[in-house]
């Protein structure tokens, strides 16, 4: 049964790669929409996104996984045909709005399903292997998308994007082999009780503060290296590639051990402060020439993408550790959550930072390190909670 779950991830990730590396030139290319309209369809997309996550989990729990997803996968599909039917601005933000509103909420059902019957060292272990998978699957959707970029005909985007919708609609057949039962929570657990679970809400806001990096690394060093640096311009994709391919060779290794709350726990604070390291390393860049600064930003590359391995894993370890029996569909996506607000807010933060030339990295350099020391102070799980019991009546 995990194997499909590990195929649904795959696939669903190469979906959303494609249409990722792909939207604003869709945008601007197939559906021929101006610059401050495409901003106006990202951001109703990017909020709708936010709100969906919740009221997804609560029906997974209600109705059961295989039966959401499924569901789920069908309307997600419909909604990436009517973006590439999409012709007038009022079609694009319908399109937009509705995949924005199933975006995060389909990988948490995905996650809960995966380790519904694991104990904490193995659902730390699959949660692992599923993020390397869906980080080679974004990484191979990019491929089609190049492909259409370089043609550069308003057919290959929407081909691209029919292509999505075939693949999440292989996914929704996937989904209906997985077993359908409901998950049952823990006796005096509430179905409400993630809104007042302070403590894994203080590490939901870890997780979203410390994945700050991630967005480091792909937006504030990307601007850098074009306007700041001698390095040259592929030095940008190198990056990415880099960032990539470690998160696919090391995610599993890294996240040994992190089952324990201390170690999860010490997880979180290595991730900040070698993130700040990498934010320390990348201001060097005006002393050098370019080969210099070509290494330097590699260097910086390693760091951030060690110390961002280091905080899926803490904050990863911490989060499962502590959520109830029957809980995992609601816990996980509010967890997502952390991440995705990130998403909005970092971005702005981001790029208006690059202006501030050195100061910049040497402020995000202070924030990764007092966020990673403000790890160690989350309270550990309560005794009787200390290992992610096998959830019974969960999704197999």
């Amino acid at each position: 049964m995990k194997k499909r779950f590990y195929a649904t991830g795959l696939a669903d990730a190469v979906g959303l790669g494609m249409h990722l590396s792909l939207s604003v030139l869709f945008f601007d290319k197939a559906v021929h929409l101006p610059n401050a309209q495409i901003g106006l369809v990202l951001g109703v997309a990017g909020v709708a996104s936010l709100l969906g996550a919740m009221p997804i989990a609560r029906a997974a729990e209600r109705f059961g996984t295989r039966r959401m997803l499924t569901i789920l996968y069908l309307v997600r599909a419909a909604a990436f045909l009517g973006l590439a039917a999409s012709t007038t601005l009022v079609a694009a933000l319908l399109a937009s709005a509705v995949a924005g509103l199933l975006s995060r909420g389909i990988s948490p059902l995905i996650e809960s399903g995966l380790i519904a019957r694991a104990g904490t060292e193995e659902a730390v272990g699959s949660l692992a292997r599923l993020r390397s998978l869906r980080n080679a699957g974004m990484a191979a959707g990019a491929l089609p998308s190049g492909a259409a970029i370089a043609i550069g005909e308003a057919w290959a985007y929407q081909a691209v994007m029919v292509l999505s919708a075939v693949l999440f609609v292989g996914c929704a057949a996937l989904c209906r082999t997985f077993a359908d039962s409901r998950h049952t929570a823990q006796a005096g657990v509430s179905r409400t009780s993630v809104l007042r679970d302070r403590a894994f809400l203080r590490i939901t806001a870890l997780y979203g503060a410390l994945t700050m990096s991630a967005l480091v690394l792909g937006l504030g060093i990307p601007l850098w290296v074009v306007q700041e640096t001698q390095a040259p311009a592929w030095t940008v994709t190198l990056v990415q590639l880099l960032n990539t391919a470690l998160v696919i060779a090391l995610q599993v290794r890294v996240s040994k051990g992190s089952d324990d709350f201390s170690t999860a726990r010490r997880m979180m604070r290595r991730g900040g402060l070698v993130s700040a390291l990498g934010a320390v390393v990348v201001p060097l860049t005006a002393f050098g020439g370019p080969t210099a600064d070509l290494a330097l930003v590699v260097a910086a590359a390693l760091l951030f993408s060690l110390g961002e391995l280091y905080v899926i894993a803490g904050t990863t370890g911490a989060a499962l550790l502590h959520i109830p029996e029957g809980r995992k569909p609601a816990y996980l996506a509010a967890f997502n959550l952390g991440f995705a607000v990130t998403t909005v807010v970092g971005p702005p933060l981001i790029t208006a930072s690059v202006g501030w030339a050195v100061w910049s990295w040497l402020g995000w350099a202070v924030y990764f390190a007092a966020v990673g020391l403000v790890a160690m102070r989350v309270p550990a799980p309560p005794a009787t909670g200390a290992k992610v019991a096998h959830t019974v009546g969960a999704d197999a």
